[in-house]
């Protein structure tokens, strides 16, 4: 019966680890989250240079 006091004790300090560390694993989606806005954001920008006819006109002008 002692040697079952370690690893209750184990066990519980693990319990306690992972409820700490719980909410820290949901801020870390955030960050993924945050990034992915950005990469949408400049993607929708770069849609935007390339499909603007004034700029592709200018382009072709400058070109001449």
């Amino acid at each position: 019966m002692p040697l079952l006091y370690p690893f209750v004790i184990f066990l519980l300090l693990l319990i306690l680890a992972t409820l700490v560390r719980g909410p820290a694993r949901q801020e870390t989606a955030s960050p993924k989250e945050e990034e992915l806005s950005q990469l949408r954001d400049r993607v929708a920008a770069l849609e935007r240079l390339v499909l603007d006819e004034d700029r592709d006109l200018r382009r072709k002008f400058d070109g001449l």
